[in-house]
């Protein structure tokens, strides 16, 4: 699942996309030079700055059994608004930096 930045998107978008995945491996939230954002599995697939590069912005990598993702994460409207804050702040427009860091 992926939740298009430059459409209409609600909250309940961003819930579903992290209730989307389940917390059995590590998962990073990542927008991509057009505006996607997705959940990408970082135990399957590490990447490096070069990858990094070519990404609008990206969250911090989710250690698999922290519960931000999976049913329990999407329930939770705290964190999932405070991601949906993060994301809104940060797209079109950088903030700061590619690195986008969430006080969770």
């Amino acid at each position: 699942m992926s939740v298009d930045l430059k459409g209409n998107w609600t909250d309940a978008d961003i819930a579903k996309l992290i209730g989307s995945v389940i917390d059995d491996r590590d998962w990073r939230l990542e927008v991509d030079a057009n505006g996607v954002a997705n959940l990408s599995d970082k135990s399957a697939n590490p990447t490096g700055a070069d990858y990094d590069e070519t990404l609008h912005c990206f969250l911090e990598t989710w250690m698999q059994g922290t519960d931000f993702v999976g049913p329990s994460a999407a329930g939770d409207k705290g964190l999932v608004g405070k991601i949906a804050a993060a994301l809104r702040e940060n797209y079109p427009a950088l903030k700061a930096t590619k690195f986008v860091y969430v006080h969770l």
